[in-house]
């Protein structure tokens, strides 16, 4: 399976609720980095830190919150995707960059649009 294969299975299973199957995507080793402009957000150790304290934060933050991944773009074990995320009543445009090792995700990093999010955020 393609880096960018399961950079997709990431976000179905996340999009179902599905945080096993997201979880078992990650490495023990995951880091997670979330813009810390954004409410609760910080830098996740490991796939359980980022699902609890972060993930499951969004459905209080942004309770419409939708990601939908426009395209993706993969150079080697870095897998780029452009998406766009909707969260009260607005869209924004975002890029998230993964890397994965032997299978699964190592390192995540996002880079989103923290003044739309904020605008919106129930904080």
């Amino acid at each position: 399976m393609s880096a960018s294969e399961i950079v997709q299975q990431a976000y179905e299973a996340f999009g179902e609720g599905d945080m096993e199957k997201l979880a078992s995507l990650m490495s023990d080793s995951y880091v997670a980095k979330i813009p810390e402009s954004l409410p609760d957000a910080g830098t996740f150790n490991g796939p359980n830190d980022f699902i609890q304290n972060w993930l499951a934060k969004i459905p209080t933050l942004w309770p419409d919150f939708e990601i939908e991944p426009i395209q993706m773009y993969e150079s080697g074990n870095t897998v780029f995707m452009h998406g766009k995320i909707t969260a009260g009543g607005k869209t924004s445009e975002t890029m998230h960059m993964f890397v994965v090792e032997e299978g699964k995700f190592v390192k995540f990093q996002a880079f989103d649009d923290s003044a739309t999010l904020n605008s919106v955020a129930n904080t």
